[in-house]
């Protein structure tokens, strides 16, 4: 059975939308997408600073680690761009999927729904030429591989509406989209504008491409999954980011909502989409420390390693490797004799005596707690 034709947005206060009128749209000046430069100027400076950092972190890593890296965040950007809107897919499946993405350089073949997912995102992240209404089409294809869905692969054939919850009335409309016959025409526009636009900086580029996208929202489902793929194929065009975007949005998905809908507003002569540019500019700055602090982490667990590593034995080796397997969220909360012992499979009196070892090398420090309490932080 073939579901919805609304889109049902939980997380946006009432007080917010109010306001809420004619669609802009229906304005004289749709779409010409307008911003503030003196007040986006500062936010794309700190966005190219730390994007600028992430890519020279990530240079002095080791090829091997800088690949996983690298298949560690399509994973992140795919789980995190289905769980904005509520679904959760399995990680050991867009993991193997991602795996076997890389490894068939080719294409691999699609057998399930994570596949064609996947497909769909590293098509994006490896665009070399604009997006086409055909990359489009066949992007809406692989994310409901598999599904019913109505309109599959093409523009939609009816209205849709983003209300605040599914049993909202008419006065809880937050944004009605443009009616269907108009789509074809206004993403021919889109399109065209996206292909012959080259004097923005890349980062506001990508910015209004997602807020227009997202405006039209010419798929019958699916808009803001294929609209997140977008700012990557934007970016992929010079450098893919080197970070999941995705991720943080999730983080901050009710701020994401309201600035999308603060920036289809009229003013300064066109379409003032300076409030959803800014927010867009400290979202992606906040992506890219996050990004910069995940490099920084594989640089100095190298060094570590390399400082360390001949002198363990295989249990401390296999601990250790295990911990740092885990992420800094686990390594910050240190080991324990009852940790080491769960890892190394070893007896308790073994685990004390190699924990205190690794602490008389300088490898961890003892927490003040005593007794059973004993925890040991790495020092890496």
């Amino acid at each position: 059975m073939i579901f919805p034709i609304k889109i049902f947005i939980y997380l946006i206060g009432k007080n917010d939308y109010n306001h809420v009128m004619a669609q802009i749209w229906q304005s004289g000046r749709w779409p010409n997408f307008v911003y503030d430069s003196a007040a986006v100027e500062p936010h794309l400076a700190n966005a190219m600073q730390i994007f600028g950092e992430v890519q020279g972190v990530q240079a002095g890593i080791d090829p091997n680690d800088l690949a996983e890296l690298r298949r560690m965040q399509i994973v992140q950007e795919a789980l995190a761009s289905f769980e904005i809107e509520g679904v959760s897919l399995s990680q050991d499946e867009i993991e193997a999927s991602v795996i076997a993405s890389i490894r068939h350089r080719e294409g691999a073949a699609i057998s399930r729904r994570s596949d064609a997912i996947v497909s769909l995102m590293m098509a994006a992240r490896n665009m070399k030429t604009s997006v086409t209404e055909q990359h489009l089409c066949d992007w809406h294809r692989l994310l409901f591989y598999g599904i019913e869905v109505e309109n599959l692969g093409a523009w939609r054939s009816f209205d849709i509406e983003i209300v605040r919850s599914a049993s909202a009335g008419s006065h809880d409309v937050l944004y009605k989209a443009p009616p269907p016959d108009l789509v074809p025409s206004y993403m021919h526009d889109f399109i065209a504008w996206l292909t012959d636009e080259t004097a923005l900086p890349i980062p506001i580029r990508a910015a209004i491409a997602h807020l227009w996208f997202e405006s039209i929202h010419p798929f019958s489902d699916g808009n803001g999954r294929i609209g997140r793929a977008l700012i990557e194929a934007v970016f992929a065009v010079s450098n893919p980011l080197p970070f999941s975007f995705s991720r943080q949005i999730e983080k901050e998905k009710r701020d994401y909502y309201a600035a999308l809908q603060a920036g289809r507003q009229e003013g300064r002569g066109g379409i003032d989409a300076t409030p959803f540019v800014v927010w867009f500019l400290q979202s992606l700055t906040r992506a890219a420390e996050a990004g910069r602090a995940e490099a920084m982490f594989l640089v100095r667990r190298n060094r570590f390693f390399a400082r360390y590593a001949a002198d363990l034995n295989s249990r401390q080796h296999k601990a250790l490797t295990a911990l740092f397997s885990q992420g800094p969220e686990r390594v910050a909360l240190g080991l324990s004799a009852k940790s080491y012992r769960k890892i190394t499979k070893t007896t308790a009196p073994t685990a004390t005596r190699d924990l205190s070892w690794l602490e008389q090398a300088g490898m961890l420090k003892r927490s003040a707690a005593g007794g059973r309490s004993t925890s040991y932080e790495l020092l890496y």
